[in-house]
């Protein structure tokens, strides 16, 4: 042992130290996921091969090396929505370069006046609202509108009674671009039988991109935002403003106190 450690570069313990972070993150990425049971099952058999090759049972190891390559195909295809997250996440992260998203005090004050309305009517809704991470392979899946941010109209395509309430509605570049668009699923187990599919698909997309999600329950009128695949529910409009000026980047301290005037002056209605 203390020849093995007196051999030891820096590089080796920097080596150690990065497979280690790795796979630290590897299996964070993977909790909670049904791929983890999968990768769990993918363990149990490695650790089948080695028992093999240690206790020298031809059989069991001749036919695990059989089907190694199949199952190194097998892994990729398995893990193919978590590689892609992951591979987004990473992007997103290190390579990609922010756009310029300025404050806009009417964008957020139309969003605040729908959100309030349609929570104190129990109005469902599901609003996606993107930043770095495009949302255009969302945004084709429903009906396309490139329409200015209103509050009667959100209020209007959320209503029980239209033909378009089902499914997300995705701001892009301060516009409404598409209404009853369909967002993944998590397949997170950490949420309980009670959540329902709105808040199932603003999580999955909050884990898949980078965008904030409003989600308000038409069965309690509460509202939640997902953002980056955490789920916070029973939120007030002051969180919801918190949130958006988030989004909308750094704001200076005479925007922060406009925005609160007219958030109370709202309010008082």
């Amino acid at each position: 042992m203390p020849e093995i450690l007196a051999s030891m570069r820096v590089w080796d313990l920097v080596d150690i130290a990065l497979v280690s972070i790795t796979i630290y993150y590897v299996l964070q990425w993977l909790k909670g996921s049904r791929a983890f049971q999968l990768f769990k099952g993918f363990l149990f058999i490695a650790s089948i091969f080695i028992f093999s090759r240690l206790a020298d049972l031809h059989t069991i190891k001749w036919l695990i090396q059989q089907l190694a390559p199949m199952l190194a195909t097998l892994l990729i295809v398995v893990f193919q929505p978590e590689l892609r997250r992951g591979l987004e996440k990473l992007g997103r992260n290190f390579l990609v370069v922010l756009p310029d998203k300025t404050a806009d005090l009417s964008i957020i004050s139309q969003l605040i006046k729908a959100v309030e309305e349609l929570a104190g009517h129990k109005t469902g809704a599901l609003i996606a609202i993107e930043r770095s991470a495009s949302l255009n392979e969302y945004a084709e899946t429903g009906v396309k509108l490139n329409a200015d941010i209103d509050p009667e109209l959100i209020v209007s395509i959320f209503h029980k009674k239209s033909l378009l309430h089902d499914g997300a509605l995705i701001i892009q570049n301060k516009q409404i671009s598409a209404i009853s668009c369909l967002l993944p699923l998590t397949e997170s187990k950490s949420l309980g039988s009670s959540v329902g599919t709105r808040h199932r698909a603003a999580l999955g997309l909050s884990e898949a991109t980078d965008a904030l999600v409003i989600v308000v329950s038409e069965v309690s009128g509460q509202i939640a935002i997902a953002d980056n695949g955490q789920l916070t529910r029973k939120l007030d409009l002051q969180a919801v403003q918190s949130y958006l000026l988030k989004i909308y980047q750094k704001e200076s301290s005479r925007f922060r106190r406009r925005l609160t005037k007219l958030f109370k002056n709202n309010s008082s209605r």
